[in-house]
């Protein structure tokens, strides 16, 4: 019985979800007006097709930068814990093996002409 008051949230939160949708679909406007469906896009109107392709580059640019990015947030736990750590030197050395596993994803990033914008 440790989660009761779990099922019992959630049998209450389903229940009062479909009584609020219920009621909105009952009570809200039946019609769809013309203007109410166009596409807005801050008060710009869209030129163009929405579908079309954006070259790789864009798209590999923000993968990298996601992946550098959230490794080097790893470091405020590491410098946290290295604070209050008794044992120094192993905190270095993984600090270390760290750093060059950077350094080498960094430098094949580089190698490989992932960030060349220019053909």
């Amino acid at each position: 019985m440790e989660f009761a008051s779990f099922i019992v949230f959630f049998i209450i939160a389903c229940t009062l979800s479909a009584v609020l949708l219920g009621i909105s679909s009952l009570l809200g406007q039946k019609r769809k007006i013309v203007r109410e469906m166009d596409i807005y896009e801050s008060g710009v109107n869209p030129v163009g097709s929405a579908t079309r392709q954006y070259d790789i580059k864009f798209y590999l640019t923000a993968i990298l930068f996601l992946l550098f990015d959230v490794e080097i947030v790893f470091l405020l736990p590491w410098a946290l814990a290295y604070k209050e750590s008794s044992n120094h030197d192993f905190m270095l050395a993984g600090f270390i093996f760290f750093m060059v596993i950077m350094l080498v994803g960094y430098i094949f990033v580089i190698n490989s002409k992932a960030l060349k914008w220019e053909k």
